[in-house]
């Protein structure tokens, strides 16, 4: 499976775009990819045909845990709230995961290493761990939560 290579960017508001290198990626690049995605995605709940209600529990639900002003006010609830979209995404990530799925595009599981600021964005660096791992380093990376608190 393969999946094209992009960034995330909050320095004017939260965009995502495309690398130099907009090739396809696939194995660990491409998990981490789903990650980021995942881990921001909204988990909704609507009618459908306005009598049957849906859930759909797919998603890490970031913005409803930790960009809420409780939490900002505290690196600590920060943190906490960061740890749980973490473990929202991984059960995510796995329940979706086809039968087919190579295991370099497989997650066994995430941890939050610490959560920083860096020019007004507050970034938590996130290590993945998947089932297979392509190198001899550890899949880690800096993903921008929230702007300007």
């Amino acid at each position: 499976m393969t999946d094209i290579d992009f960034i995330t960017d909050l320095t004017d508001g939260f965009k995502i775009s495309l690398t130099d290198n907009a090739g396809k990626v696939s194995g660990n690049r491409a998990l981490l990819n789903r990650f980021e995605i995942t881990f921001m995605t909204t988990r909704r709940n609507f009618l459908f045909n306005e009598t049957s209600p849906v859930v759909d529990n797919y998603g890490g639900d970031a913005s409803r845990f930790i960009g809420i002003p409780p939490v900002l006010r505290d690196i600590k609830s920060i943190a906490a709230s960061v740890s749980f979209v973490i473990d929202q995404t991984v059960a995510s990530l796995k329940s979706s995961e086809p039968i087919n799925l190579p295991d370099k595009e497989r997650i066994l599981s995430a941890e939050l290493l610490s959560v920083d600021f860096v020019d007004d964005v507050v970034t938590a660096k996130i290590k993945v761990v998947p089932v297979e791992t392509e190198y001899y380093v550890d899949l880690e990376f800096n993903l921008p939560i929230v702007r300007g608190i």
